[in-house]
């Protein structure tokens, strides 16, 4: 990994395309808190570069991070439905401030599409890092759950 002190300057942020989901994928495998494998992707959850690659011409857009042109992390939305449907960030790359680049550029991509509060689905697990990383960005708890996972919601920040 690179040094902290330097990954500023090398984080490069930008919109995803279909060319990239087989190494955003790779990232999202990589993972060590809320391990998953390619199989459990797609039998529990239905997800395929095929069917991704189809969404992203719709409703799902994405957004990652490189650093020396490697994928860091990344993160996708649904305009459909407002959800954040992932955050990941590489394990070499932790810590880099990488999670919330790709999650800020998400949320203010449905926030201009007209969301005025979007959620996300996390692990409620005192032991995963996740909620705590979600909360601290603003990200509140609404008591709903989807499957074993907590609701968090954020609301759109008024203007100023």
């Amino acid at each position: 990994m690179p040094s902290s002190s330097g990954i500023d300057a090398a984080i490069r942020l930008r919109e995803m395309t279909a060319a990239d989901l087989d190494p955003v994928l790779a990232v999202r495998l990589s993972t060590h808190e809320n391990a998953i494998t390619r199989q459990e992707l797609e039998e529990d959850y239905g997800i395929t570069t095929e069917g991704l690659a189809r969404d992203m011409k719709t409703h799902i857009r994405g957004w990652l991070c490189e650093v020396d042109g490697r994928v860091a992390g990344f993160s996708m939305g649904d305009a459909s439905n407002g959800e954040v449907q992932v955050v990941a960030v590489h394990p070499d790359f932790e810590g880099c401030g990488i999670g919330r680049r790709v999650l800020a550029a998400v949320c203010d991509w449905l926030f201009a599409e007209g969301h005025a509060r979007i959620w996300l689905a996390a692990n409620p697990d005192l032991d995963i890092r996740a909620t705590g990383f979600y909360e601290k960005l603003g990200w509140r708890r609404n008591g709903a759950m989807k499957g074993e996972d907590e609701i968090l919601v954020l609301v759109k920040p008024s203007p100023r």
